[in-house]
């Protein structure tokens, strides 16, 4: 007798197969073929599979409650942040004769992205380390200062080390210790957050 191809041997563990179909099957199992042992605990074991599953399928009413939670938590997600454009460095200008060797030293840069325009003007004396920062937001295409701003001052690590809030006219001020890969976060309403990197402050 010919050995029995897949179709049979699935209809015959679900047990739906044709009689007559069912009855050879289990002739020729009874005569102790060594494959079709093999195809029917393989095939057992599919099936075995198949019923346990439904028994880790969670109830639909609580698939419903996570997914709402889900939907919540992903409305309240921090927006995407955007790594600002550097526009103008004043550190890229020459300083005026008798500027160079002043006691206090002042650098500007410009920064955009987002449609603001960030503007940041340094100031540190020389051998010091703190280092006091005047910024201004504006939004670029309206012209304006962009308010409900907030800066945040952190670490490459993510370490807060100060946070403000720019005024009416999208002013902000800040004192910090000079250190290596400082950034600035300014974020404003219905814009991504933007980074900006502090670079020769040290």
């Amino acid at each position: 007798m010919e050995h029995f191809s897949e179709q049979p041997w699935v209809d015959f563990v679900r047990g739906v197969g044709a009689a007559e179909v069912s009855r050879d099957i289990r002739t020729h199992l009874d005569a102790s073929c060594p494959k079709c042992k093999t195809a029917l605990d393989a095939w057992s074991r599919v099936r075995k599979l198949a019923t346990d599953e439904a028994a880790f399928t969670p109830p639909e009413n609580l698939v419903r409650v996570v997914k709402l939670g889900f939907a919540g938590s992903a409305a309240h997600q921090p927006k995407k942040w955007t790594l600002a454009n550097l526009v103008f460095d004043s550190f890229a200008q020459p300083l005026l004769a008798g500027v160079r060797s002043g006691e206090l030293n002042i650098w500007q840069v410009i920064y955009e992205a987002e449609g603001l325009t960030v503007d940041l003007r340094f100031g540190r004396r020389t051998h010091a380390k703190v280092v006091h920062l005047i910024g201004q937001v504006l939004d670029k295409q309206e012209v304006r200062a962009r308010q409900n701003v907030t800066v945040d001052l952190s670490t490459e690590k993510d370490q807060l080390l100060g946070t403000t809030a720019a005024n009416a006219s999208g002013e902000f001020q800040m004192e910090f210790e000079a250190k290596e890969s400082l950034w600035l976060s300014i974020k404003a309403e219905s814009h991504n957050t933007v980074w900006i990197p502090l670079t020769n402050l040290r």
